[in-house]
């Protein structure tokens, strides 16, 4: 069995000598190396989405012959032609959880920043002010709305509640009764901080709209944990004109999911954090995710199937 990866040195060179025992390994940068080798044996793809743009289509996967299975280096899994896979008998794996502790403790590291108005510090060189705009805010007893209540979303409630907050969830499946389930419309009209924790795609792009978010109070302040607000480049900048004006508490997002503006493009002395895209890279989160990539890679080869979406 042949085994392609796409991803960079660090990673491969980590998990080679694992799956040297399951198959022949070659370690490429795109996937038009691997249509090049124009390779006709049974192979399995392991791929880390960010050297593919995140794109997996099947105008590409249509060019590579006898695809036994594509696992990804990512709990995600949508960005990959999921349909052409069924059609034609590809397995697809993920890694799912691996880094779904480290992406909700830095969704809490927002929120903080935006309670504690780290972009207004930032930009006055964290010299000090007594005025009113510089009132920030305790977390106690404050509402944490959470929108899906999956591996993340489950793992900030739970931290949440341990820093005392009353924490409220909107999920399309998940339900638990630690905390108060709650339509998305009520949500958004009570919380005080929304983490907004439901994967972009075709399904939930329209999720939330500008009506909706008339519904948050002025002084509330909206989370991106998983990039953007889900439907559109323009109505993030919706969103930022919300905080500029007044009427919206705050506004954090990775800077990674909104390459179009960074933090010095933000009007000064608003409270919206544009963080580094390092939600999930935290050593552990590392570990357990190659730990995850090799088992799912080895397991489509030997049919000890592990993390299958379908």
């Amino acid at each position: 069995m042949n085994i392609y990866l796409i991803a960079d040195k660090k990673r491969t060179d980590k998990v080679i000598d694992k799956l040297s025992k399951e198959g022949k390994v070659t370690v490429v940068q795109q996937l038009e190396d691997i249509v090049s080798f124009n390779d006709p044996d049974e192979k399995v793809i392991g791929v880390a989405p960010g050297l593919v743009d995140w794109k997996l289509p099947r105008e590409e996967l249509e060019k590579i012959k006898n695809i036994k299975g594509i696992c990804t280096l990512s709990a995600w899994a949508q960005w990959i032609d999921l349909e052409y896979c069924k059609q034609n008998n590809i397995l697809v794996a993920n890694t799912p959880g691996a880094n779904s502790q480290s992406v909700a403790e830095y969704a809490i590291w927002m929120m903080f920043s935006l309670a504690r108005k780290l972009s207004l510090q930032i930009a006055e060189n964290f010299e000090t002010h007594d005025d009113e705009i510089h009132y920030q805010s305790e977390i106690l007893g404050k509402t944490m709305g959470i929108v899906g209540l999956g591996n993340i979303g489950g793992r900030i409630a739970k931290m949440g509640k341990g820093l005392g907050m009353n924490v409220i969830y909107w999920s399309p499946k998940s339900r638990n009764d630690d905390y108060r389930y709650t339509e998305l419309t009520d949500l958004l009209k009570e919380s005080d901080y929304v983490f907004n924790c439901v994967e972009t795609y075709q399904k939930t792009k329209n999720l939330f709209d500008r009506d909706k978010l008339f519904l948050m109070k002025k002084t509330a302040c909206f989370i991106s944990v998983l990039g953007g607000m889900g439907y559109g480049q323009e109505d993030d900048n919706y969103i930022i004109e919300a905080v500029n004006k007044g009427n919206l508490g705050g506004f954090a997002v990775e800077g990674e999911h909104e390459k179009s503006f960074v933090m010095t493009d933000i009007k000064s002395g608003s409270n919206i954090f544009v963080s580094g895209n390092y939600a999930y890279y935290t050593l552990e989160a590392e570990t357990r995710s190659l730990e995850k990539w090799v088992k799912a890679i080895a397991g489509v080869i030997t049919q000890n199937y592990k993390y299958l979406v379908h």
